[in-house]
């Protein structure tokens, strides 16, 4: 994912789908809103 200039990498090594709880860490982290989320 990539928002202005920063580009966000979310690992996943057992390549199924990652937790919501996991997902919203990485979001608040990365300053991305919900709705910016669900709007990609």
């Amino acid at each position: 994912m990539i928002k202005d200039e920063l580009r966000l990498i979310i690992p996943n090594s057992h390549e199924g789908d990652i937790s919501k709880g996991l997902l919203a860490k990485i979001l608040k982290q990365a300053q991305i809103s919900k709705d910016e989320w669900e709007a990609l």
